[in-house]
Order: structure tokens, then C-alpha cells, then sequence
């Protein structure tokens, strides 16, 4: 068998030769025209008789002796390869779905070849059905099994998606030769008819997610979804999967997850984050951040604790630069924490970064930062995610800490089991639990582990990378600058007495003195401020020395410094040696201050002449001073070996303008506010 033209034929030998006919009973069909010959032999030709024009009988015998042959001309007619639609290409490229979403990637390539494959079908339908019909016999059935051999044998070679079932790819080819393209998308991909939710239905569902009294779960949006539906008028919806796919859509979640999680986890989900780069060199940017310390403790009572630690840190090699641990992250432990890292470093950093923790407000408050960093940023409220610091603490806990049998676990949202505390073993072995002075030397040791454990990126310590990197911009730290930087002033001015300088710092008060060099006190000094006020710079760590700061018009100046007021016992035979001598030296001091002021403001009241003697009266001696003493002390005085402690001073007085009431009503405030020598002073003008 072999097709002549477009026409399927048998050759004279197959017929006669195949024993499917004799001789006789071949040219009786010919003569008879009970066969047709499309071609006559002779020549080098073949006699051809067209296959159609073959009676039944003898169509039945040839098939039955040349099937395969049949069955490769059958396989002549199908198409072996697909070819390009460029009309279904863009069609598919720019359908929308009822949600208004085009076709993905992946949607567009099947379709466009499931079109591709019906397109060779349709042309090979249109081949076999004008050969057919050339011979006078179409045969249905035979014509679609050769389309269904066309779609078998494409599914091989491509694997295309296109129904197995016979009557389905019937059904969709006879779909598609009346509507092309658009029947081949599947009604799931956006159809509304699945989902069944429209812009009215989609308003209820999202009420009924967000709503918070009562709070439905997804199966029981589904229920109170159809119970109200018949009252809005809305069709029910047919299965809970419908409520799913419309709540849990990405472009539906941003309007009620926020209702649901919370905005802080609204915020995670769907606020954009920034890509950063850590700092190239160290002290370019310290992080603070306090934490639990993740590791139980057994306090007096025998008691299971946990304790708080602040921890300041290089972000540039994640060394562990300073910490302190105490029961809450306040300004006092930010303050020892951030001291020691400055200690450690012996420079100052270029940038510190903390969150708003009330500590820091306060640590901010005192300029503390300012003095530390040339540049002081809080991090953004509820953005642990900005702060390396955070994932650090993570990575301390779960590499070091966590091989502790007396870890707390890491943070409560931490999901892994191995996140968690055995707090049944914990529990049974109290008292091998350390105390608090032992969790901090352990503590110490873990974070030395820490520092001398590898970076993650470079592979080196984490000290000898802090250790090896230079920061041009940093600059060392002096002696005074540590005095500068980490001296506290007080929130008051504290006035300074003739008993010297009290201070109350937390709930304890401090005394003190301003002493010359022989340990008594500076008579000067005292002379010339008591009675003024002063803000006290002082060193939590040491507070044996404070220095004295006076307000002025430029600002503070300082004054000098105090030490602890020395203390005497009362008792005669509670004294030591060299309190004796200090209690001489301070009484002596004492009376040898009121000799000489004596003398030095007589001396005043004679030229002023406003002495009283100048009257007939007598200027009165000062108790406790002998005639002797004071002529001793006149003669020292007069011969200049000894002075006032302070002379008249050379000062100008400023007269303002304006200081007196102009009005009524000024007059009368004022008068309400005056002391009784002020309202002397005004009556008296």
C-alpha cells in the first residue's frame, strides 16, 4: 500500500500476487469498473488501484493480510512535530483571568503548546478527510482515530496536557475548532466559579476575618459566611476551601492580617527591609542591647533565678566589648557596660546605636553618649531586625551558652525543641545550680569563648580581627577624657556649707571637703563659696573625689575639687594618733582664720571710718581667743606672714535698667515677692 497523491492505493501485485485475487477475477473487476486504477503499469510503473474502490470482501482479505502496512499509511497521515503559534502566543501572554491576573509563566507554555498540538490535529482531520472523500468512502470513525493517533503520538514527543479520556479530548477539539484558544484555560486558574467570592461577599468575608468579638476561625467564616448569606442575598458558598483561597490570597492577607497578628507582625510580613553592609573597620559602630542571660542561677534561698545582662558590641568583628550583668537593663548597668567597653577599646567609636529602652533616654539625657561617639542613633521602635546585635545574641546562645545544662533556652518564640530548657532536670538538680557570684565568672569565660571563637565570614577570632583593624576616624582615649566622659553630674546643684558638701546618690549620701595640703580645710575656698550652689561631677567608680562645677553665663566652670570629709571620733581614747594632730591643725586653722578676718576688717571699719571706737564705743574681741593669742596673731598679720583668706573684692556691679516696678501692678507682685530689707530699700525711695 502507498499513497499516490493524497490518495491511499494497492498495487497489482499486492492484489494478484498476494493471492487476494486471481488474475481472471482481477481484469473481470476492471472490466466491470468494480475497481478503480488511478495509474497503469508499463514503463517502469506500477499498477495502483485505489484502496476505496476495493469491494467490501476484498478491502476485509487486504486488511487482513497487510495490517501493518495499513497501519503505516494510517501513521503517514499523522504529524510527527508541532509548529509555532505566534497568535497563540500573544493570546496567552495577554489573557487576563475574572481576577483581573494573567496566565504565569509556566500557565502560558502549556497552553500555548496544548494549542499547538489541537492545531496539528485539525490538520491532519482536514488531510484524511479529503482523502476520504477523494475515494468516495468517508469513514468517520476512521478519520478521528487517525486525529486520536495524532494527539497520542504529540503526547509522546512533547507531553502535552491535553484529556486522556476519548470522549473528553473529543469534546474539547470540537470545543476548540469553534472557539480556539480560550477553551484550552482551565476554569480553575481565577474563575470565579470556584472561589464564589464577589466585591459584596468579599466585603463580609473580610468583616468576619477581622472581626474581634467575636473572633471566627476560618471554618466558622465558612458557616457564618452561608448563614448571612441569605440575608445579604448572597449564593452560599459550596465548600470551606473557597473562604481559604480568597482570605489567603497575597493580595487579600494585607487586609486583615494586621487584625488578626498584630500590627508589629503586619509590619514584619510586609514592610519592605533594606539591604545593609556591616562596617569595614572596627569602632565604626558599637551596638548596645540588653537581654536575659539565659542561664539559671540559685539565689540565698535556694531558689531558681535568672539574672539580666547589657552587653556593648563591635559590629564590624562581633567582639563583645563591654557588659554588665544586674536584675534590670538600667542606666546604672548601661553605664558600667558602656565604661568598660571604652576600657577595652581605649578609643572612642565613631557611631553607637541602641534601641529606646528608657535607660538609654537617660544615658542620652546626660550627654553620655554624645561624649563616648561623635555620633549617637536609636534604632527605630519594634525593629529588632535592624540590629546585628540581636542576631549575635542568637548565634551566643545557641553556640555557647546552650551546652550549659542550666541554659534557659532561647528566646520563648524560639520553636526548635532543642530551643527550650529540660526544666525537669533543671528542677531535680537545684542545688548544683551555680550562685549568682559563680554565673558571673562563667559568664566571663563564655564570653571570652565567644570573642576568641571564629567570624563567621572571615574565618579569624573575633579579637584578632578587632585587634588588627585600624579606624583612621577613631581617636584614643586619655585619662581626662575618661574623667570627661564618665564623670556624672548631678541632676541639682548641691550647696555648699560650712560643714562642706552633702550629696544623696541613690539612697546613700555622701560628705564632703575642700582640704589645702595640710588636711585641713581650704579656708579660701570656703570663705569665698559658702552658701553657693555647685554641680557635683563625680565617678560612680570612685567616689573618694568630686569636682566642684559653678553655673555661669558661658556655662559651667569649674571651681575644684572635694574629698571625703574626714571624720573624728568624739571619744579621747577612741582617737588615733593622727586624728589628734588633724583635730590640732583644724581647731588651730579655725581660730587662726577668725583672728585674722578680725584684723583684716578692722582694718576696713579704720579707713572707712565707720569703726566704733570713732563713736566711744569698743569693737568686741572674738570668744575663745586669748589677748595673748591675739597679739601674737597681730604681729603675724602686721608683718605679713600671715593673710585674710579673702581680700575685698575688685568686681563690677551692673546697675539694670528697669529693675524697679513700673506699673501698679508690677509694684505690687514685686512688693509679694520682696524680702523685708527689699521693701525697706523701696519704701525708702
Amino acid at each position: 500500500m502507498q499513497i499516490y497523491g493524497k490518495i491511499q492505493c494497492v498495487t497489482y501485485k499486492e492484489l494478484v500476487g498476494g493471492g487476494i485475487l486471481s488474475e481472471s477475477n482481477y481484469y473481470k473487476y476492471v472490466r466491470n469498473n468494480k475497481i478503480s486504477l488511478l495509474q497503469r503499469g508499463g514503463n517502469g510503473r506500477k499498477v495502483l488501484i485505489d484502496y476505496r474502490s476495493l469491494p467490501e470482501s476484498v478491502r476485509r482479505a487486504y486488511d487482513d493480510k497487510y495490517s501493518a502496512t495499513h497501519s503505516q499509511i494510517k501513521e503517514q497521515l499523522m504529524a510527527t512535530v508541532v509548529r509555532s503559534d505566534d497568535s497563540a502566543r500573544i493570546f496567552y501572554r495577554d489573557h487576563r483571568l475574572s481576577n483581573g491576573k494573567p496566565l504565569s509563566k509556566e500557565q502560558q507554555a502549556e497552553y500555548l503548546l496544548n494549542a499547538q498540538v489541537m492545531n496539528e490535529m485539525v490538520k491532519t482531520e482536514q488531510s484524511a478527510r479529503a482523502l476520504h472523500n477523494q475515494c468516495g468512502y468517508p469513514s468517520l470513525p476512521e478519520i478521528w482515530g487517525i486525529v486520536l493517533g495524532t494527539c497520542e503520538k504529540l503526547r509522546q514527543t512533547y507531553s502535552h496536557t491535553l484529556p486522556l479520556s476519548n470522549g473528553r479530548l473529543r469534546q474539547k477539539y470540537n470545543a476548540y475548532k469553534k472557539e480556539s484558544y480560550g477553551v484550552l484555560i482551565s476554569r480553575k486558574c481565577g474563575n470565579q466559579n470556584t472561589r464564589k467570592v464577589g466585591s459584596s461577599e468579599a466585603r463580609l468575608l473580610l468583616k468576619l476575618k477581622r472581626s474581634r468579638m467575636p473572633v471566627y476561625t476560618d471554618a466558622q467564616i465558612f458557616d457564618e459566611f452561608n448563614r448571612q448569606a441569605g440575608e445579604c442575598g448572597f449564593k452560599e458558598l459550596k465548600s470551606p476551601n473557597s473562604v481559604r483561597n480568597f482570605l489567603y490570597d497575597p493580595s487579600v492577607m494585607p487586609l486583615w492580617y494586621g487584625a488578626v497578628h498584630g500590627e508589629l507582625e503586619w509590619k514584619k510580613k510586609f514592610s519592605h527591609l533594606l539591604k545593609t553592609e556591616l562596617p569595614a573597620t572596627r569602632d565604626a559602630l558599637w551596638y548596645g542591647d540588653g537581654t536575659k542571660l539565659n542561664l539559671y542561677y540559685r539565689d540565698e534561698h535556694n531558689k531558681m533565678r535568672t539574672i539580666s545582662v547589657y552587653e556593648v558590641m563591635d559590629a564590624y568583628s562581633e567582639t563583645l566589648l563591654g557588659y554588665d550583668i544586674a536584675p534590670t537593663e538600667g542606666f546604672e548597668c548601661q553605664y558600667r557596660a558602656y565604661r568598660m567597653a571604652v576600657e577595652t577599646s581605649k578609643a572612642r567609636p565613631y557611631e553607637i546605636v541602641t534601641d529606646n529602652q528608657s535607660g538609654h533616654k537617660k544615658l542620652a539625657a546626660q550627654g553620655l553618649f554624645k561624649k563616648i561617639a561623635h555620633l549617637y542613633k536609636p534604632t527605630a521602635p519594634y525593629n529588632a531586625s535592624g540590629k546585628t546585635i540581636e542576631s549575635a545574641f542568637g548565634r551566643f546562645q545557641q553556640q555557647i551558652q546552650h551546652k550549659l545544662w542550666y541554659f534557659t533556652g532561647q528566646n520563648i518564640t524560639a520553636k526548635k525543641p532543642n530551643s527550650h530548657p529540660d526544666l525537669e532536670f533543671i528542677e531535680a538538680n537545684i542545688n548544683q545550680l551555680p550562685t549568682l557570684e559563680e554565673l558571673k565568672k562563667k559568664y566571663a569565660d563564655l564570653r571570652r569563648e565567644w570573642n576568641e571563637g571564629a567570624h563567621p565570614t572571615t574565618g579569624i577570632s573575633r579579637t584578632d580581627m578587632y585587634d588588627m583593624s585600624e579606624n583612621p576616624l577613631s581617636t584614643p582615649v586619655t585619662e581626662l577624657d575618661m574623667i570627661e566622659i564618665f564623670w556624672l553630674k548631678s541632676p541639682k546643684p548641691v550647696t555648699y556649707t560650712n560643714s562642706g558638701l552633702k550629696i544623696s546618690i541613690g539612697k546613700q549620701t555622701y560628705e564632703y571637703e575642700v582640704y589645702d595640703e595640710s588636711k585641713v580645710r581650704d579656708e579660701k575656698f570656703a570663705l569665698s563659696n559658702i552658701g553657693r550652689p555647685f554641680y557635683v561631677m563625680y565617678d560612680p567608680y570612685d567616689m573618694g573625689m568630686v569636682g566642684l562645677w559653678q553655673e555661669t553665663a558661658s556655662g559651667l566652670r569649674l571651681e575644684g575639687y572635694a574629698t571625703t570629709k574626714m571624720s573624728i571620733h568624739r571619744a579621747t581614747q577612741e582617737r588615733t594618733k593622727e586624728e589628734n594632730i588633724l583635730l590640732r591643725e583644724q581647731l588651730e586653722s579655725n581660730k587662726r582664720t577668725r583672728a585674722v578676718m578680725q584684723l583684716k576688717l578692722e582694718s576696713f571699719d579704720i579707713e572707712e571710718m565707720i569703726a566704733a571706737e570713732y563713736y566711744g564705743l569698743t569693737t568686741p574681741k572674738p570668744k575663745g581667743i586669748s589677748q595673748k593669742d591675739m597679739d601674737a596673731y597681730r604681729k603675724e598679720y602686721e608683718r605679713g606672714r600671715i593673710a585674710a583668706p579673702v581680700d575685698i573684692p575688685q568686681v563690677e556691679i551692673t546697675d539694670k535698667a528697669g529693675d524697679a516696678p513700673q506699673s501698679l501692678g508690677e509694684y505690687q507682685k514685686a512688693v509679694s515677692n520682696a524680702t523685708t530689707d527689699e521693701l525697706s530699700f523701696w519704701e525708702r525711695s
